[in-house]
């Protein structure tokens, strides 16, 4: 319906609706779902509920029982003893790659969980090939530190693994040659990978440490460390990661009540400091950044039109520089002079409303 009707949404932001905790809003008869057409009706015993929540929160239970499941809605059983496993059963696809625009000038960018080794593999590949080979400067990947897939909202928790590209800038409701060329590359480069590495494992059952694939790797990240920035914990409803969010408009919580200060416009990934200017006013009041999420950090998805939305969570996205390795899919701790291992903290402060 979005899509005939050239818009975002219908009734709220579907990629948001993935949380268990929505997705258990739509309830499923699974006894009669291998004899519908799920992607024409709908199986549910209540018709009246469904009709009663937004499009989209039916939809995206329609989209998690093609990919997934997330979790068994069937109750548990009396001597499952808690089974982790019963509760989160293997979802039926084993990768969700998830394509995306972005109004906001974030270039090529690749979005993984923390904690998957395979999507981190294949963003270390992705990331290279993307630069090195296809030419392209500006790219980048953002991890989230969020392992488990029960516990993110997005379509690509839905499957065992998830991938999502994020390209821009571009309007909404527009389609541009170059951002689908560069949304191509990426595409083209990870399902490459995944070919390849398919290939090796198909060939090399009794030895799983022959792959010329991550062998690759090693010689591109020598120290197996790849750059990314580290998005800020969510912190509202609606939010895949924290964000400086902005003052909104008295009679419009889609609309901001102020204009992001031209000083970031366009710069994605730059450093923001202490007292840099953040925010103006109609009248030309410059509101500086506070510090709300630490001394330095950079911006993400600055401007970006979806984040008007409230029920995409509105505000300017944060992130701060880190490094994963591609062997383990999880952040490179640091360790202090004494041998303490640190990790980043990001404290959430009060907001610009």
């Amino acid at each position: 319906m979005a899509f005939m009707a050239n818009k975002r949404f219908i009734d709220t932001d579907l990629n948001r609706e993935f949380s268990m905790e929505k997705l258990k809003r739509v309830d499923v008869n699974e006894e009669t779902m291998e004899i519908c057409d799920i992607q024409q009706t709908f199986c549910s015993d209540d018709d009246d509920k469904l009709a009663s929540l937004p499009h989209e929160a039916v939809r995206a239970r329609e989209i998690e029982m093609i990919l997934g499941p997330k979790f068994n809605s069937s109750p548990p059983s009396p001597n499952g003893g808690g089974n982790d496993d019963a509760a989160y059963p293997e979802p039926l696809m084993d990768i969700v790659i998830d394509l995306h625009t972005t109004t906001a000038n974030m270039g090529i960018s690749l979005i993984i969980p923390e904690g998957d080794a395979l999507m981190s593999a294949a963003a270390a590949y992705v990331l290279d090939k993307c630069k090195n080979e296809y030419g392209y400067d500006n790219v980048q990947c953002c991890m989230h530190a969020l392992p488990k897939r029960q516990d993110r909202m997005n379509l690509s928790s839905c499957g065992r693994h998830g991938f999502t590209i994020e390209v821009g800038p571009t309007p909404q409701g527009v389609i541009r040659h170059d951002v689908v060329e560069k949304t191509e590359a990426a595409l083209h480069s990870l399902l490459e990978f995944l070919h390849l590495r398919n290939l090796e494992i198909e060939e090399n059952k009794d030895d799983s440490s022959s792959s010329s694939v991550l062998d690759r790797l090693r010689k591109i990240y020598p120290y197996g460390i790849v750059p990314c920035y580290r998005s800020a914990p969510a912190v509202r409803p609606g939010e895949l990661s924290g964000k400086i969010s902005w003052p909104n408009d008295p009679t419009n919580p889609n609309f901001p009540a102020v204009m992001v200060h031209k000083s970031i416009q366009d710069r994605d990934f730059e450093a923001l400091r202490i007292g840099d200017p953040l925010f103006v006013t109609l009248d030309g009041t410059i509101i500086p950044y506070d510090g709300s999420h630490g001394e330095e950090v950079h911006l993400i998805f600055v401007n970006e039109g979806g984040y008007y939305y409230a029920s995409s969570g509105t505000g300017i996205g944060v992130a701060v520089k880190s490094e994963f390795d591609w062997q383990t899919g999880y952040f490179v701790v640091e360790s202090d002079d004494e041998g303490v291992n640190e990790e980043v903290i990001i404290e959430e402060k009060d907001s610009y409303e």
